[in-house]
Parts: C-alpha cells; sequence; structure tokens
C-alpha cells in the first residue's frame, strides 16, 4: 500500500501570511466538484494559510453519464447499481461527485486535536483504500467521536480525490468498533488498520507463453555460486510423467474500476508462441482452458528430431569431454543407458573433470583424472585415472587405479586403486586397497590391503608385503547396528543415574510415616468396631501413605527393568563382534614370508596378528575365542566346506 501523502492535499501551497493581516473570515457554504481547488481561492481572498480553514460534508451528489444518457443524478436507490460490479465494469460509465460543503476558520473552540491520527493508504491501482489509526492514550470519548472520526475520514478521501459514499459501508461498522473500544478502554492500545472503500481490482491478460519445463531441470551453478560451464545439459533427463513442455493459452483478462471512478481498461494478449509442438507416441498431450501439456509415457531423455520431440532410453557418443558435450546429469532413475564408443588407449573416452550420472554407463575406453561416474550399473573396458571416482551398484572394470564404491563389484586389474563394496572379485591385485564383506582374488602379488568383515580368498598369493584385515566394523550395517546399541546403552546409564538418589529418598519418606499409617490404620479398625465412622481426614492420610508406597514400588520395578535392559544390551553390544569368529581367511596356494594377518575386535578394541612363513600350507585361517579369555589364530590345512 503507497501512502497517499501527496495526494491529501500537502501539495496546497503553504506560504506563510504576514501575522498583522488579521481575518475576519466567517464561514460560509458552497458547492462544488473541486474542494481543494475552492479552499485554495477562499484562502487566498481571505489572506488565510491553508491550515487554517477546515471544512464540513454537508451532502454528497451523484452523477452518472453512460451511452444512454448523460449527467444523471442517482437517487438513494439507483445508488445500489454502485455496488454491482456489471454496472462499474461498463467502460462507457463515467461518475462525478459534487459536495456541498461548510468552510469555516479552524479555532481551538471547533478543533479536533483529540482525535487520533488517521493515514489513508492506497494499493497501486487505487482499488482499495486503507485507513490506519494510530496508537492513542491522548484520545477522549465523546458523543460525537463516531461521526467526527468519519468526518476525518471523508475529508481525507475528498483531498485524494476517492468518491465518497460507494462502496464504504465497512468504514463504518470498523469506526464503530473503534470508538465502541474507546468507550471501554479510554485508549487505543495499538494501530488499526481496516478497509474504507473499495473499487473493482482489474485483472491483467495472460500472454501465451511456451515454457519448457525440462531445461530448468539442469543447475549450471557450483556449491559456490559460480557458474559450472561444464553442465550444458547435454541429456535432458525425463521421469514418466513428468511435464515437459507446457503451452500457456493468450487470456484475455477482466477491467476494474478504481476508488476514484475511473475505469481501468487491460490490453489485449499477446500471441507469439502459438507455432504447434510435433510429438511421437512416447509424449502424452492433455489439453484444458488456460494450458496446453506435454507429458513423458516414459523414462528417458528428449530428443527433437526433424522438429519432433521424442523420448529415447538408449544412447550412443563418442566421448564425454568439455569440448564436446560437457557433463551429463541424467539421473540414475531415469532408465537411460548410455554407451560410449572412443576406446583409444591414448584418449580418455570420459575426459577430465567430466561427470556422469545416469542409469546404466558402458565406456569401451579410458576414464580421466578427476571424473566421477554415478550411476547403477557401470562398465568400462578401458582404465581408470588414479583420481576418478566410479560408484553403482554392479561395476565392471577392465583396469583399476582409481575408486570405485558399489555393491557387486567385478575388477580386472586392480593397479593401486581403491576398492569399497559388499562382495568384490578382482582377478589381478597389483597393490591397492580393497574393503568389503566379501573379497575373492585370483592373482594377488605384492603390496595390497583387503580388509572384510566376512570372507578373504585368494587363489593364488605370489607377492609379499600384503595386508589381510578381517574386521566387520567395515560395513555400514555394522557401524550402523552398533552406534545403535551405543546410543540405547549411553540414554539408558544416563536414566538410571537419576534412580538411586530418587528410590532412597521415597524410601525414606515411607519408612517415617510407616508407624504413623499404623496408627491411623488400626484406629480405623477401631472406630469401626465402636460402631462410629471414622473420619474422611484419617482415610485422607493412609490413601496418601498408600500411593507413596505404590509409587516407589512403580519407580523401583522400572529401576530394575532399565537395568535388566542395560545388561541385555551390553551383552548384544559383546556378542556382535562374535562375527569375528565366524570370518575367515582363504588361500588356495602356499603362503609367501612377509604377509601380514589380522583380526580385529569391536569390544573391547583389540588385534590379533599372524605372519604367515614361507611355503606355509594354511587353507583358512580364523580366529577362535578359547573360553578363558585367550584368542587365538587357527591355521587349517583342510577346508571347512562352510
Amino acid at each position: 500500500m503507497g501512502l497517499f501523502d501527496k495526494l491529501t492535499g500537502t501539495d496546497i501551497n503553504d506560504k506563510m501570511i504576514d501575522s498583522n493581516v488579521e481575518s475576519d473570515f466567517k464561514s460560509i457554504i458552497i458547492d462544488t466538484a473541486n474542494v481543494i481547488k475552492e479552499l485554495k481561492h477562499i484562502t487566498e481572498a481571505n489572506h488565510l494559510k491553508p491550515t487554517d480553514l477546515g471544512f464540513k460534508i454537508l451532502k454528497i451528489m451523484t452523477y452518472y453519464s453512460d451511452e444512454k444518457s448523460e449527467n444523471n443524478e442517482m437517487n438513494e436507490d439507483e445508488q445500489k447499481l454502485l455496488l454491482d460490479d456489471n454496472f462499474l465494469l461498463n467502460p462507457h460509465l463515467k461518475i462525478k461527485q459534487f459536495y456541498r460543503i461548510e468552510v469555516y476558520k479552524q479555532t481551538k473552540e471547533n478543533s479536533l486535536d483529540f482525535l487520533p491520527t488517521i493515514m489513508l493508504s492506497a494499493n497501486k491501482n487505487l482499488t482499495k483504500i486503507v485507513a490506519t489509526i494510530s496508537k492513542s492514550h491522548e484520545v477522549r470519548y465523546s458523543s460525537t467521536l463516531e461521526q467526527d472520526i468519519i468526518d476525518d475520514i471523508q475529508a481525507k478521501k475528498i483531498r485524494a480525490g476517492v468518491l465518497l459514499g460507494i462502496r464504504d459501508q465497512n468504514m463504518y461498522k470498523e469506526v464503530k468498533k473503534i470508538v465502541a473500544g474507546i468507550r471501554v478502554n479510554g485508549i487505543i492500545d495499538q494501530n488499526i488498520s481496516f478497509v474504507v472503500c473499495y473499487g473493482i481490482d482489474d485483472i491483467p491478460s495472460v500472454n501465451d507463453d511456451l515454457i519448457f519445463h525440462y531445461k530448468k531441470k539442469m543447475n549450471t551453478k557450483s556449491a559456490d555460486g559460480k557458474i559450472d560451464y561444464s553442465k550444458r545439459g547435454y541429456v535432458s533427463a525425463v521421469e514418466k510423467d513428468e511435464c515437459l513442455i507446457e503451452y500457456i493459452k493468450p487470456m484475455l483478462g477482466t477491467p476494474g474500476r478504481n476508488c476514484r471512478g475511473v475505469f481501468i481498461p487491460v490490453k489485449e494478449p499477446r500471441k507469439n508462441n502459438d507455432s504447434p509442438i510435433v510429438i511421437s507416441a512416447n509424449l502424452t498431450k492433455k489439453e484444458n482452458e488456460t494450458s496446453i501439456k506435454y507429458s513423458a509415457n516414459r523414462g528417458g531423455y528428449i530428443v527433437v528430431d526433424k522438429g519432433t520431440y521424442d523420448i529415447q532410453d538408449q544412447m550412443e557418443i563418442n566421448e564425454i569431454s568439455f569440448r564436446s558435450t560437457g557433463s551429463i546429469d541424467a539421473n540414475i532413475t531415469s532408465n537411460i543407458k548410455i554407451n560410449i564408443k572412443e576406446k583409444d588407449i591414448l584418449k580418455d573416452a570420459i575426459g577430465a573433470g567430466m561427470s556422469v550420472e545416469t542409469t546404466e554407463l558402458v565406456v569401451q575406453g579410458n576414464i580421466g583424472s578427476g571424473a566421477k561416474v554415478k550411476a547403477k550399473i557401470v562398465e568400462i573396458g578401458g582404465q581408470t585415472h588414479q583420481s576418478a571416482y566410479i560408484e553403482a551398484d554392479k561395476i565392471t572394470i577392465a583396469v583399476h587405479r582409481g575408486e570405485a564404491n558399489g555393491k557387486d563389484i567385478e575388477i580386472d586389474r586392480l593397479e593401486g586403486g581403491k576398492i569399497i563394496g559388499d562382495v568384490v572379485h578382482v582377478k589381478q591385485m597389483i597393490g591397492g586397497e580393497i574393503v568389503a564383506k566379501i573379497i575373492k582374488i585370483d592373482t594377488l602379488l605384492s603390496n595390497g590391503k583387503m580388509t572384510a568383515s566376512e570372507i578373504i580368498e585368494i587363489t593364488e598369493l605370489k607377492g609379499n608385503n600384503n595386508k589381510f584385515i578381517i574386521d566387520p566394523s567395515v560395513t555400514r550395517e555394522f557401524n550402523e547396528h552398533i552406534l545403535n546399541i551405543s546410543k540405547k546403552i549411553e540414554k539408558l546409564e544416563e536414566d538410571l543415574k537419576s534412580y538411586p538418589r530418587l528410590l532412597s529418598s521415597k524410601k525414606e519418606m515411607i519408612d517415617k510415616n510407616k508407624a504413623m499409617a499404623e496408627m491411623v490404620k488400626e484406629k480405623i479398625v477401631e472406630l469401626k468396631k465402636s460402631g462410629v465412622e471414622p473420619p474422611i481426614t484419617l482415610f485422607a492420610k493412609l490413601k496418601d501413605f498408600q500411593e507413596k508406597v505404590v509409587d516407589y514400588n512403580a519407580q523401583l520395578q522400572t529401576f530394575k527393568d532399565k537395568k535388566e535392559t542395560l545388561r541385555e544390551y551390553k551383552m548384544e553390544l559383546v556378542q556382535v563382534q562374535t562375527k569375528v569368529f565366524s570370518a575367515k581367511i582363504i588361500n588356495h596356494s602356499i603362503w609367501k614370508e612377509f604377509n601380514e594377518i589380522r583380526f580385529k575386535l569391536v569390544s573391547p578394541r583389540t588385534e590379533i596378528t599372524y605372519n604367515p612363513k614361507e611355503s606355509e600350507i594354511s587353507r583358512e585361517i580364523t580366529l577362535k575365542d578359547m573360553g578363558n579369555g585367550e584368542l587365538r589364530v587357527i591355521r587349517s590345512s583342510e577346508y571347512s566346506g562352510s
């Protein structure tokens, strides 16, 4: 809402008048269509300042003209037409008002200084006028206060050029409520705003528009807010039933009329985007009164071929690079399969710094430095750079030097890279690190580190300086389970801290009042035997004691239950680590010296180490709890078969 500062008369010439000139101005009554202009003439003719004069509205005369007639004065019944939107929205209608006012010189006797400050504001099109009555502790109630406030608002409306007596019923209702509050409370304790009159809001026309929703999904900004020029939206992934394109139909708006009686026309809508959209059977067209929507019948990516929009789920490209495609973000749920054909060993099929996200990715060649791949299924026919990162449920890589994270991972040759997964199969390992539930290696050379929670299986061991680690805590599920139990133990231990003191206090109170309770009980029995009804106070004392006993017993039972639960959780925590005793390291060949085997326990944190000897034949190596606190590495030349 914008304030009516300039509209309410502050732009009247406020030049100073010689204080020696006295005026014998008496009040006059005039009829006028322009109150402000008349006031200015009167002040100039009588050598007065604009602030010296006040005016009171005696009569409002409303006239209207339309295509049928002109200057029709509206009687009381005809003024009801001004509540009819259809009548006001006639573009030929013109409304004009004349006012009979009494102009008088302001004196202390007729001053309205006791009124609260009232300001008018309006919305942009002047279709709603709002009055704000300021908080005031100086306001005084009188029998004329309601009318005085109405008169002040009406005067401000006239100064703003706002029509009077039109759609202003709310003003009278709100002023009546405010005055009633003043009469009771003697003050206005907060600013109060209300609508004093309203017109008809115009509704602008809607220009036609063509919105490509699928293009908005690409976020080209990095985490620090800078534009990432590698994200150019080469693949526009979409999901089934997603709205891809929307044509907004042009719609003619509706005109309005403001509180000055001025008609507010609307412009004809523009129509610049109504060229037909051609779609394949993989898109659906739905039309309503306001728009036409084109939605996907399947997941995939948008293809525009000779002006026809289609959705496909398989793509073949030569490479992904900053120069050719930029990074591709197709979402792992998009059902899109991308085949990258570049297989030159001297080139990168996925270039340096590129990122790819899709459902399935087949790369015939190499993955460059800093490249990131995320999918459900990934196949890489070449090699990964040591700074490349691959994440997928199922991963197959020829030569791996970077980091791979997934569930089912198969690597032909691991050369110093890192693998994190559930089940990992490496055909040849030359250095590097593997963390998984189950690890299987066909040929193991030197400098490898393998950490598993269940099984490490080696077909042929050819090297030295390898580390074989059994650690149940390496899996996410195990850590989440441990964390969950630990949190429960911590909470229970914290809860139990307050119980001993609480129970001791309650027990002390019971012991202190036990003798008194027995006496009361005996007194009740004695009175009943004598045929005398015991006083209610005796029953109340006995009941109070019994409630204390019941409460104590309940708290004691809760304490015992919590202690038992704590004991069970601690036992569970101890039992969780027993998984280490079912894990095993299997070597189908002979052992080489300078290799190390470690078993890690969770609680307490303990490591048991064993170093196999040269040419040792131990098919399975496990850890056993001997039952007396001793933990022993068990070596077997036979397979357990489990």
